[in-house]
């Protein structure tokens, strides 16, 4: 057999916040690993897109970390890498669950054979994953986390890189504040991505014009309105969509969604009721349903930027020499403008994408 799903973590119960250390012991090359969290519902009124309960995923080597993100995070990054797909029913009706399926992927691909992660050519490689299942779902109840990976079996090769994924910077925003970033230059850089969640907000309306230049602003990469960017590189992804069902009333309850904007519904009543959708195009994650006197509905829904993450991608993703070759350079920085009326509490994180060399 070419290639080989193996377990790395069985179920196990996650209802005490913490941090779960995995020591990677297999010496077999992986392409991606793949961690779920299932969380089962107290009731029928949502408290979290389910990816929240991971607010943090980390793959180190001692102190050289070579992945991290939060679980949103790292579900744009797949989704970004991968192309969009369609996913599991999110069903937010009581005592089901409701789970997030993220992919760590070292490659371009699932089983590339040029990019992947070695764990032979690293001294203790450990998988953390910080959770916290009240974040996500329904008030849960219950909570399990599992994880596995995709490696190569009986095919034998040799990795010459793999992706290295990282959530650079993250700070709280201030509406209209001006923030200044130094990006990495130690490897080539295949993608950036920017990405803000907040209730009712569109990635524009948190931060609203990027720039990016080289050597101390000498040389102007880009100085681009947020809404350009997704028009060039977010939009021609297509609508992301996804599957929901679960119960409400008539006043209406706020459903966690991954796209974050022009979000619409197409949705069913499970009763003879009939259904009505308050804020079709609601921005921010969430859509708002209602049914008269109550009942169950089902269906499904769109939007664009998942998690409120725009992503600039540096020439064509699957060819290496095309990348931005930014070790030529002595500063890369991004200037990040954001929007007059940002969400309460919120924060802008900023992921690099980048290709080391074993």
């Amino acid at each position: 057999m070419n290639y080989r799903l193996s377990q790395v973590l069985a179920a196990e119960s996650i209802t005490t916040a913490g941090t779960k250390v995995i020591d990677i012991n297999l010496i077999d090359p992986i392409s991606r690993f793949l961690i779920r969290v299932d969380l089962t519902a107290n009731g029928s009124t949502p408290t979290g897109h389910p990816a929240l309960a991971l607010p943090k995923i980390e793959l180190i080597d001692g102190s050289k970390v070579l992945y991290s993100a939060t679980g949103i995070g790292a579900e744009a990054v797949d989704l970004y890498d991968m192309g969009f797909k369609d996913v599991t029913m999110r069903d937010w009706t009581d005592n089901s669950w409701v789970c997030a399926l993220i992919s760590m992927n070292f490659g371009r691909y699932l089983y590339d054979e040029e990019f992947g992660f070695s764990p032979t050519k690293f001294l203790n490689p450990q998988l953390k994953i910080t959770h916290d299942y009240s974040k996500g779902g329904c008030t849960p109840d219950a909570a399990n986390l599992r994880v596995w990976a995709d490696c190569f079996d009986d095919k034998k090769i040799s990795f010459a890189k793999m992706l290295l994924t990282k959530e650079h910077y993250s700070y709280a925003m201030v509406s209209s504040g001006v923030t200044y970033i130094d990006l990495p230059t130690d490897y080539p850089m295949r993608k950036l991505i920017i990405m803000s969640r907040a209730a009712d907000k569109r990635a524009q309306d948190q931060f609203y014009q990027v720039r990016l230049t080289e050597e101390f602003d000498k040389k102007i990469v880009f100085d681009e309105y947020t809404e350009m960017l997704e028009e060039l590189f977010a939009k021609p992804y297509g609508r992301y969509r996804e599957y929901i069902c679960g119960y409400t009333d008539p006043t209406g309850r706020n459903f966690p969604i991954t796209p974050t904007a022009e979000c619409k519904g197409a949705l069913t009543s499970g009763a003879t009721a009939s259904i009505t959708i308050w804020e079709t195009y609601k921005n921010g994650g969430y859509l708002k349903v209602g049914i008269t006197a109550g009942g169950f509905f089902d269906g499904e829904v769109s939007g664009y930027t998942p998690h409120g993450a725009v992503p600039v991608l540096f020439g064509k993703q699957d060819n290496p020499a095309d990348w931005y070759d930014v070790t030529k350079l002595k500063n890369l920085r991004l200037k990040l403008t954001a929007g007059s009326s940002v969400g309460s509490g919120s924060t802008c994180q900023v992921i690099t994408q980048q290709a080391l060399s074993y």
